[in-house]
């Protein structure tokens, strides 16, 4: 019987639930496969899962095996991952050397990591990019479970004595909002494939060709409609794009696969061993598709948080060191009280819970909202005088801006001290607890500030409308003014011609191009490359170079 009809036939040996069965025309042999067997030496146990990520190019196009068995009956039981199909394809294989094969569809079109779990007697498990939910579940019976010996795995697979091993390392695909200044902490053991060895395989003879070692996935974004998978490969890292583009990222020495910390910018992504703050950066990456807001998706466990300026990553790095110390401790672990000591005094100089401010209970309800809220980071945004800094302009370039709506609902950052934290995010954050605004904008040498007892952004059905009251510190700036006032972009709200004139998204008045003082963050001359703000008693705008926007606790 030739390979083509001996698949037809097969087609009739499928077992799965609610699942499809594949159709006549569909070959699982269409594809060449992989190499790439992994010698584990695992005795197999039932409590035992199997990790398999769908990584690199060649997962996507050619046909990669996952693991194979063998049987107390000298059987042997293969199992494949076919792209062209989107399916699972198991091939038990008898000892006269004949062949039974069952395919097994996968819903989900686009599909990173597979979780296989044996713990139910004679049936297969499979959960789709998440173990914790049954959405995604699939299964498959067969006898040949009770039967396995050992796990023989390939490029891509990891084995886990239990599911509680394998979620230390992988978990549920999430999704990362990231900005410029933003660092994402890989925490979990990666493990690199190892040398490609061979088997044996009467379907898929090829098999035994030697491969190149194949790369992790560590996260996978997507940009102008093109997938990118970011992968880590024998301590260096490797880009793969779905358009076949493959970019190696050298570094300055092999970064171990036991967690390292990427801090994204507008010039591209930096690689640290070690928390970045005051080390040198061992791997970059030189890009522009990072400069603005973005999300990467990941299966990996993780950490992130906001390292724009120095303070913030001294912050960052001093929790995580805690963090680490934290988890270093056992019940006959014995430390350096000096150690201790040394880390909480760092954590203390840059948490910014002092004693120069303890939150009362009302203040700390408050801040503890920042938690549940995207784009706020607690650690990083409250400081000593009880307030949370939202939007900051610090010598921006010239029209950073100058930006479409989109942009100021969603949040954007140069990576550095100049920010826009978010209307949804200001909008969700002050609809639940009552904050004050607080302004700050520096003309010349000289600070001046205004203060205010109740600041609210409503939703956008309203088009972020702003609701200020409480005038308490009064200055030239008269924020008053912009109560009830609706968002305006350059290409959005009734005001976006003032947008347009003023080259940034704000709170704008008609009053702004007419009689009145106007306070306006975001704007510009149009002839300087510096911020400014429209003075007209006397006529023109003044220079702004440094101001600040505060909700106060």
């Amino acid at each position: 019987m030739n390979f083509k009809l001996f698949v037809i036939f097969s087609f009739f040996l499928i077992s799965t639930k609610a699942q499809e069965v594949l159709t006549e025309n569909e070959d699982t042999s269409r594809l060449p496969i992989r190499a790439g067997f992994k010698p584990t030496g695992l005795v197999f146990n039932n409590s035992n899962v199997i990790v398999w990520e769908k990584c690199g190019v060649s997962a996507r196009t050619k046909i990669s095996p996952i693991f194979k068995s063998n049987l107390v009956d000298d059987k042997k039981l293969s199992l494949f991952y076919n792209p062209s199909i989107n399916s699972l394809v198991f091939e038990s294989e008898t000892p006269d050397g004949s062949f039974n094969t069952s395919v097994v569809k996968i819903p989900e079109n686009d599909i990173n990591t597979l979780f296989l779990s044996f713990k139910d007697p004679n049936k297969l498990q499979i959960y789709v990019d998440c173990p914790s939910t049954t959405k995604h579940k699939m299964s498959w019976d067969s006898d040949s479970f009770s039967k396995m010996k050992d796990l023989q795995l390939y490029t891509n697979a990891e084995a886990f004595e239990n599911m509680r091993q394998a979620l230390e390392i992988f978990q549920c695909r999430s999704v990362v909002n990231v900005n410029p200044g933003s660092v994402v902490r890989f925490n979990g053991l990666l493990q690199s494939a190892r040398p490609p060895s061979f088997t044996t395989s009467t379907i898929w003879p090829d098999i035994q060709s030697q491969k190149p070692l194949e790369p992790t996935l560590i996260y996978s974004f997507n940009n102008d409609g093109i997938l990118y998978s970011f992968n880590y490969l024998n301590g260096k890292f490797q880009v793969i794009s779905s358009n076949g583009s493959e970019i190696l990222i050298n570094t300055t020495r092999p970064v171990p696969p036991n967690g390292f910390y990427l801090v994204f910018s507008n010039n591209g992504l930096h690689i640290f061993d070690k928390c970045p703050h005051q080390k040198p950066q061992v791997g970059f990456w030189p890009t522009d598709m990072f400069k603005n807001k973005f999300k990467i998706e990941t299966s990996r466990v993780y950490s992130s948080g906001n390292v724009a300026s120095d303070e913030l990553l001294e912050s960052y790095c001093a929790i995580n060191d805690m963090l680490a110390l934290n988890q270093s401790v056992s019940a006959d672990t014995c430390l350096n009280i000096d150690q201790v000591q040394d880390k909480l005094k760092l954590v203390e100089n840059s948490f910014k819970f002092s004693n120069i401010f303890l939150p009362s209970s009302e203040q700390m309800q408050k801040l503890m909202l920042l938690k549940s809220v995207e784009n706020f980071d607690l650690p990083y945004t409250v400081n000593s005088e009880h307030r949370i800094l939202f939007a900051s302009r610090h010598n921006a370039p010239t029209r950073f801006f100058n930006r479409p709506m989109m942009d100021y609902v969603e949040g954007f950052s140069d990576g550095q001290s100049n920010y826009w934290i978010g209307l949804e995010a200001l909008n969700k954050l002050t609809s639940m607890q009552n904050f004050g605004l607080k302004l700050e904008i520096k003309v010349g040498q000289i600070f001046y500030t205004e203060e205010y007892t109740t600041f609210r952004v409503l939703d956008s059905t309203k088009n972020y409308k702003i609701l200020v009251d409480g005038l308490k510190t009064p200055s030239f700036m008269n924020f008053w003014q912009h109560n009830d006032t609706e968002f305006s972009a350059i290409n959005f709200g009734d005001n976006s011609f003032v947008a347009k004139k003023l080259y940034g998204g704000f709170w704008h008045k008609l009053f702004a191009l007419n009689t009145e003082n106007y306070y306006c963050f975001s704007c510009e001359t149009g002839d300087d490359s510096i911020g400014s703000y429209y003075n007209n008693p006397e006529g023109n705008f003044k220079e702004v170079r440094i101001t600040y926007m505060y909700l106060t606790v």
